[in-house]
């Protein structure tokens, strides 16, 4: 108890709230995990990106539909290639330094971003589609000049990578956010909060909320007890079991967003264990996600069955039916020379280290001896970003992630399964290669025929199911708890939160 009393006075007691505010106005945001970093560009987590939404803007956002609407641009066009685009920038906006923004603070953004001599987290998504990055005549409109055509090209620019950040911050960024978003940054306190206060200068609407504090933890009933103590108003990635176990409760209301992530072991094919397709096969036999699902998700999610999402109007179902064979992966192990079994050392991060238990249990039917290596955040992401001489004095045989892409099918299956993305250059954690899936990706990215699309996606995914680099494990729902006096918010395609146009009608605890 003394942890939850101690940051229910953050609102209160941050230096740049007064002791007077407001509770009713002062929001709390749970997560599993902390932030990577206050720069959007240098991070690619979904609870990173949630935080950063407050404070950064970019030049268009997209509903959770994935609708386009305006931002920092007021206006687009395009030319008939679909090459060049010319983006409107809105006036009288300004950073948080006071700077305005400026088609050259909005250049200069970019270009930090598709800086190759010093990359960043979130670069790769962004190098393959854009040449350069100009100013025109005017200052208030920015020109990007693509590669080749890209479809998802307005979508891509809502991702949190692409958000503007002020020239002028340097390389503070990394520790303090300056953006033009309706919220400012004060403080991070690593291993505790962020925290938050409402940007008086704001171009747009002023937020209901004065101050939004985030926290995090790993530990399931630590969030529950927060949302039920009420020390933490919204709780994201709430687990499954009580978000059941809240259903009908009127102090709360449940946030189901089928639109969530997937889950994944990416085999590390540089291992025996990944080098020999066998084995690889063997261990996605050895895999009940149908159990995974019911035991971990209580049913919110799904089986994974292809490298999409099911909710990607390009997902195809290629798996094998039954997914679930322990016998099969026994006799091809044997088949691989792998008959008395095996063991595959796993690297998983602290919050999901019961799949990695109930996988264990699972595999050990299949003559699989699973190996757990439980990582905090920052640990787990340099292991996982390892190169293969690393992973190798590591004796990694797979890391077991996540990824959320929205609705653009390239930024799911580029990072994971192209080759110029095996780690660290992206979340190709497995150094998957295949010159045909490579060629098919190209392909769709740029393709603007729908129908022609929809073909050379169902390919590139018959191809990946086929050579097994991965156990896909589950797409997960996103699951929110809010108390009930809290509407507005927003879960994003990513599975970010949104939380700058969060109302609430304050009611007592009970």
């Amino acid at each position: 108890m003394t942890f939850f009393a101690c940051i229910g006075m953050l609102c209160a007691s941050s230096a740049h709230a007064s002791p007077a505010v407001d509770a009713s106005r002062c929001l709390s945001v749970m997560q599993p995990e902390p932030p990577r970093s206050m720069d959007p560009a240098d991070q690619v987590a979904t609870d990173t990106s949630s935080i950063l939404t407050a404070m950064y803007e970019g030049l268009v956002r997209s509903d959770a539909d994935g609708t386009i609407h305006p931002l920092l641009a007021t206006a687009w066009t395009h030319d008939p290639q679909g090459t060049t685009w010319d983006f409107v920038l809105r006036r009288n906006v300004r950073f948080h330094d006071g700077h305005p923004m400026t088609a050259d603070a909005v250049m200069r953004s970019f270009r930090r971003l598709l800086d190759r001599t010093a990359p960043l987290a979130g670069s790769s998504r962004f190098m393959a589609v854009v040449d350069t990055v100009t100013t025109t005549d005017d200052d208030m409109t920015v020109r990007f000049h693509l590669r080749r055509p890209y479809p998802d090209f307005l979508l891509l620019l809502s991702f949190s990578q692409a958000y503007v950040t002020s020239p002028f911050a340097g390389t503070s960024l990394s520790r303090q956010a300056d953006g033009t978003g309706p919220f400012r940054f004060v403080e991070w306190k690593s291993s505790e909060y962020v925290m938050q206060s409402r940007n008086p200068d704001y171009w747009g609407t002023q937020s209901d909320i004065t101050n939004v504090r985030w926290l995090w933890s790993a530990e399931p009933s630590v969030m529950d007890m927060s949302l039920h103590t009420g020390d933490s108003d919204i709780v994201s990635n709430l687990p499954a079991l009580y978000a059941q176990q809240m259903q009908g409760d009127p102090r709360f209301v449940i946030y189901d967003d089928r639109n969530g992530p997937l889950y994944w072991i990416a085999i590390n094919m540089d291992r025996r264990s990944g080098s020999d397709i066998r084995i690889r096969q063997a261990l996605n036999y050895a895999t009940d996600r149908h159990a995974l699902v019911h035991a971990l998700l209580r049913d919110r999610g799904q089986p994974a069955r292809s490298p999409l999402q099911p909710v990607s109007p390009y997902f195809v179902s290629y798996a094998p039916d039954p997914q679930y064979d322990p016998q099969r992966a026994r006799t091809l192990l044997s088949d691989a020379g792998l008959a008395a079994g095996m063991t595959f050392n796993l690297a998983v991060q602290d919050m999901d280290e019961p799949i990695a238990e109930a996988l264990q249990d699972m595999w050990k039917k299949s003559g699989i001896k699973l190996r757990i290596s439980r990582l905090e955040g920052g640990v787990y992401a340099s292991e996982a970003f390892a190169d293969p001489m690393q992973k190798e004095a590591l004796q990694l045989d797979g890391v077991l992630a996540s990824w959320s892409s929205g609705f653009i099918p390239d930024m799911q299956l580029r990072p994971l399964f192209y080759s110029a993305s095996a780690a660290p250059a992206g979340a190709n954690l497995g150094f998957f290669h295949n010159p045909d899936v490579d060629t098919l990706i190209n392909q769709g990215a740029v393709e603007t025929s729908e129908d022609i699309r929809k073909d050379i996606y169902a390919r590139v995914q018959k191809m990946i199911m086929h050579d097994a680099p991965a156990v896909l494990i589950y797409t997960r729902d996103t699951l929110v708890g809010m108390r009930a006096d809290i509407t507005g918010l927003v879960v994003r395609p990513d599975g970010a939160l949104d939380i700058t146009h969060v109302t609430r009608n304050r009611q007592p605890h009970s």
